[in-house]
């Protein structure tokens, strides 16, 4: 005798509760063919959901979904959903497109919302708006889901985030997941002020902990630690909202990058008291504090008391070193990784860290080594952050003919990162050719960055060619060659030269990053006059300085 179709139900219900591998998932497959419930969709339905959320098996589920003849719309929506969270945008685009050729469902709101996140991701050009038009013709275009997820396309693929803004502002009914998006846009887009204005104008009932954490996180990510500092502080003590992993992790970034010990401390203290989960992003988070603040032992303390650690903790620690010039206490650290029973092997990150360490520590011997042991013992392809150490590093020691074979056999064309390094390195040594060269590559890149003309100038007129400096500074400002330039001498026993350069027009000079006042100002005033500079303050310069009008 058959089971009724409520006692299936939960028959099948209570054996996916434990269905725990793909092989408990055939064997109850097996017995829902046995039972003639082979093509029955809720049953297709639940094995593919467990089989894409569970088991994490996708080519399995695409097996059991392409078994059938004609699949509804939660079959497909259960497949580009899984394509889409791997993520596998082209595939579930296809799929997507397969569905709506051969008839076989209409696409709803939920398969709307979905496929709006990986549609922009293959169709770059006009990808949204193709759905959105998709989405007016069937008549889904006044569900908040589908509203929401629009905005939060336009925002993450868009030129800019006005048409995101156009359709929140045109929502008839916002919630804190629409708000949360919109806000998310304006920080991706660099625009904290929108962003922040907009969170001030949010209710403060419905205000919950992801709400928060869009706006603390944002702060971080456009260097606006003491904002995301005030937020957290706001968050937890004058609305008493609880944190969660994320938020707390955000803050920790916030206070290692200011560094702020004694409040990281206080976080600290309050994860514990609190009873907050001590989970490994958490530990990675507290251990980059530490480190980013100097504070070392408390770094070694965090990790030493974790009762699991993975290669990101590792990557932490040796980075804190790296970045506080520890090369030693970095590179010892990355040989007890090594050997350590975990069997963990280190990746990208790990031998920035390495590399920096080494240039921090003029270590050039131990730096080719890590370089070579990257490529040759761990297969790791260099990216432009190795590049840009190395040359960096070589750069330093004066080992220019070698950085520029570094250079030349780049399998990415070098960025700014990596020709600046070999400028400073220029800078270092005095190789006004190369520095040239340097220059003329960084301003190709970045013509509207007056900073490299400035470096080229002073490195000529810390050698005393001053007929040099004033070829670089017409040529590079604006391609002025009429700039006229008028030497300075200071008082001391040095007598360093200030060079002034002049256009013709008048320039307001600002020299708040001078000090020490200049005793023969009668003589830089006299130059002025004859430069047509107009000076805001009378201050010092204590070596030879380029001054940009």
């Amino acid at each position: 005798m058959l089971p009724s179709s409520t006692s299936l139900n939960r028959h099948v219900l209570a054996i996916l509760d434990k269905c725990n591998d793909l092989h408990h998932l055939k064997q109850l497959q097996s017995h829902l063919i046995s039972l003639g419930h082979g093509n029955t969709h809720f049953y297709a339905f639940k094995l593919i959901r467990i089989c894409t959320t569970r088991i994490c098996n996708l080519r399995y589920a695409r097996f059991l979904f392409d078994k059938f003849y004609s699949p509804n719309i939660y079959l497909y929506t259960a497949i580009i959903a899984a394509y889409t969270a791997v993520p596998d945008h082209e595939s579930a685009v296809l799929l997507y497109r397969d569905m709506i050729r051969e008839n076989q469902s209409k696409p709803n709101h939920f398969m709307f919302s979905i496929i709006m996140k990986s549609w922009p991701e293959v169709v770059r050009s006009y990808g949204v708006e193709l759905v959105q038009a998709q989405i007016g013709k069937s008549g889904f275009g006044g569900y908040p889901v589908v509203q929401t997820a629009i905005l939060d396309a336009y925002s993450r693929y868009g030129d800019d985030v006005h048409p995101a803004r156009k359709v929140f502002d045109e929502m008839s009914e916002r919630n804190v997941v629409s708000w949360t998006a919109m806000i998310s846009g304006y920080t991706r887009a660099g625009k904290m002020e929108n962003a922040i204005l907009l969170f001030e104008e949010m209710s403060e009932e419905i205000r919950d902990t992801p709400f928060w954490n869009c706006i603390i996180a944002g702060c971080v990510q456009n260097g606006l630690f003491s904002e995301a500092i005030e937020f957290f502080r706001k968050m937890v003590v004058e609305e008493g909202n609880r944190p969660n992993q994320g938020t707390i992790v955000c803050a920790l970034s916030a206070l290692g990058h200011s560094g702020m010990l004694q409040i990281g401390k206080c976080i600290h203290g309050y994860i514990y008291r609190n009873g907050l989960s001590l989970c490994l992003f958490v530990v990675n988070g507290l251990i980059d504090m530490y480190g980013k603040c100097g504070s070392f032992e408390k770094s070694r303390i965090v990790f030493d008391k974790s009762p699991e650690i993975n290669l990101a903790t590792w990557n932490s620690l040796i980075n804190c070193y790296a970045l506080h010039g520890r090369s030693h206490d970095a590179i010892r650290f990355f040989e007890d990784m090594l050997q350590h029973d975990d069997g963990l092997k280190p990746d990208e990150v790990t031998f920035v860290g390495l590399l920096n360490a080494c240039t921090h520590g003029g270590l050039v011997s131990e730096g080719r080594h890590f370089y070579d042991m990257m490529i040759n013992d761990y297969g790791i392809k260099p990216q432009i952050e190795h590049y840009g150490c190395l040359i960096d590093l070589l750069g330093r020691s004066g080992q220019f003919e070698e950085a520029m074979e570094v250079v030349q056999g780049m399998r990415v064309p070098p960025d700014e990162a990596v020709w600046g390094a070999l400028l400073n390195g220029c800078k270092i040594h005095r190789r006004t050719d190369l520095a040239e060269f340097a220059v003329k590559q960084l301003l190709e890149i970045n013509p509207d960055n007056g900073g490299y003309s400035a470096m080229l100038a002073n490195l000529y007129g810390e050698l005393g060619k001053w007929d040099e400096a004033q070829k670089a500074m017409a040529y590079f400002e604006h391609g002025n060659a009429d700039m006229s330039l008028y030497q300075v001498s200071t008082p001391g026993p040095r007598r360093p030269r200030i060079l002034l350069a002049s256009s013709g027009s008048v320039a307001a000079i600002k020299f708040a990053n001078l000090c020490h006042c200049f005793s023969e100002w009668a003589e830089v005033k006299a130059v002025a006059t004859q430069a047509s500079l107009h000076f805001v303050d009378k201050v010092a310069i204590p070596k030879d300085v380029v001054l940009l009008h």
